[in-house]
């Protein structure tokens, strides 16, 4: 008799989790906070997430985007944790490189990785060193027999789209790293106009821009993606593996979704449980593969956390100082 009173008690337990997620969700609005402008990789990935994410949330709730670009995620990411109740109805797709600024503590940074909360990932990535096929260059040897220097765009000096071709020029590439552009979008644009020769990006961004794909060639990447292509690990100088490893955890995270410190568990749970039950579905993954999102391999919010607390155990102050000199541009 006992074991059937606990089994209707555990059972009731089922029913009244998904209900009481309902009743929370219900009629309400959950706002999702983008770091980057619209058309980027970044809000590809958010918009495609979005699209779906409210029917596998208990309550259905409307979902709507919120741009905030600037400082390559840091300012809608500061502004997370600054200004947004903790209550499971605001989160945020910040973008790549924000999780790395914020462990090695750069300046502006006012959040730190370890005590967000993590939702979910479509899943890792692989980034390229694209360059238009009118400069003559289409592998990377060539790249570092070129008697002139190619230029980068790149959003902020922390990120990966500037630090790795950093790595590449410390090598003998001769890159010169164009800074300041706000988006990934706007340096596809770039890119396309001919303003800058190359970018180190995601192959999501290229994915809406037909012309420009057929404008430049991926001559080295950061992980088996191209066949027969090198890995960026193989072309850099062996110091500067360990900050390599730091800079290209980017691609292993992908674009996560995350939320503030403090989200309730319950409401923690529900919207992991909805992410991964959303990377599932074939309307969310036919929507994925138009824009060359991963799909089949989505990373759960528990996972994603301790992927960050491993990487922050790993990032020593030795490669701290490496990083910060090498986003300096020295």
């Amino acid at each position: 008799m006992q074991f059937f009173r606990a089994l209707l008690v555990g059972l009731g337990v089922l029913v009244a989790a998904p209900a009481a997620a309902a009743d929370f969700y219900q009629g309400k609005t959950l706002t999702v906070i983008v770091g980057y402008a619209p058309g980027g990789g970044v809000d590809t990935t958010a918009r495609a997430v979005t699209r779906h994410l409210g029917r596998f949330i208990p309550g259905n709730p409307a979902v709507t985007v919120q741009n905030m670009e600037g400082a390559a995620g840091i300012v809608s990411l500061n502004h997370l944790v600054r200004r947004v109740a903790p209550d499971g109805l605001t989160l945020g797709v910040p973008g790549r490189s924000w999780f790395v600024e914020g462990i090695v503590k750069r300046q502006g940074v006012a959040f730190d990785p370890l005590t967000l909360t993590y939702i979910g990932s479509p899943g890792s990535v692989t980034s390229a060193a694209y360059i238009r096929t009118a400069t003559g260059i289409t592998t990377f040897d060539e790249l570092k027999t070129s008697a002139k220097p190619v230029s980068f765009g790149a959003l902020g000096a922390g990120t990966h789209t500037a630090t790795v071709p950093n790595l590449l020029a410390a090598a003998g590439a001769p890159i010169r790293v164009v800074l300041g552009y706000v988006s990934t979008a706007r340096i596809l644009l770039a890119l396309e106009q001919g303003e800058v020769d190359g970018s180190f990006t995601t192959g999501d961004g290229l994915a809406n821009r037909a012309a420009l794909a057929k404008q430049v060639v991926p001559i080295v990447q950061s992980s088996d993606r191209y066949p027969g292509l090198p890995l960026v690990r193989d072309v850099v100088r062996p110091q500067h593996r360990p900050v390599l490893d730091l800079v290209l955890a980017t691609d292993t995270f992908g674009v996560p979704m995350i939320g503030p410190p403090g989200i309730p568990a319950e409401q923690t749970a529900t919207l992991r449980k909805a992410f991964l039950a959303m990377a599932q579905d074939p309307d969310y993954q036919a929507d994925a593969r138009r824009v060359e999102l991963p799909v089949g391999r989505p990373i759960e919010g528990g996972k994603l956390a301790d992927m960050m607390r491993s990487l922050a155990a790993a990032t020593t102050p030795d490669v701290i100082a490496e990083f910060q000199k090498l986003a300096s541009g020295k």
